[in-house]
């Protein structure tokens, strides 16, 4: 269930099979150790099987009058995500390859102008899925996030890793 008070923001990309399965088992780990997560890929589905949200209710002028089912779960998914970032304690991005997605770069630009932490997790799981940008975006590096940690698919202290460094940031934002 989505929670919007502090909060940790998944940003990765969930366009491919493969990863939404990593961002699915990066939840159930951040999950298991009581982090409140909120992740779009989650978002659009609980948006299109129930048409809102729950925790969470968006501005009553969002939405026109005659937007379409599909042009409302974007707007309604825009604002949603726009209102986890500004709520989030943390950020947790999901990369491939040396550079983010340009929707992962935006969130992770957002949160950084925020002065939100941002730690970042790059994913060696496929690589066919590691990609180059055609288009360069302003933050195509991970090297401005506060942290990065590698995840290789068949590491077993990949947890061990992550979860202290997540405690760090995420205790370190509520003192």
């Amino acid at each position: 269930m989505l929670r919007f008070t502090e909060l940790v923001y998944l940003a990765a990309p969930y366009e491919h099979p493969e990863e939404r399965a990593f961002n699915e088992r990066l939840a159930r780990l951040m999950r298991a150790y009581n982090f409140p997560l909120f992740m779009p890929q989650e978002a659009v589905i609980e948006l299109a099987e129930f048409g809102h949200l729950r925790d969470w209710q968006p501005t009553p002028d969002c939405i026109p009058a005659n937007a379409s089912p599909d042009e409302k779960t974007d707007l309604l998914l825009t604002q949603a995500c726009g209102d986890a970032l500004n709520r989030a304690s943390l950020v947790v991005s999901v990369f491939y390859g040396e550079e983010f997605d340009p929707l992962t770069a935006y969130e992770v630009g957002y949160a950084l102008g925020r002065r939100t932490n941002v730690v970042a997790v790059q994913n060696t799981l496929c690589e066919a899925l590691q990609r180059t940008s055609l288009q360069p975006t302003r933050i195509t590096s991970p090297q401005f996030c506060s942290r990065v940690v590698i995840a290789p698919e068949e590491d077993d202290r990949f947890p061990d890793r992550l979860i202290p460094i997540l405690n760090r940031y995420f205790v370190a934002h509520k003192l």
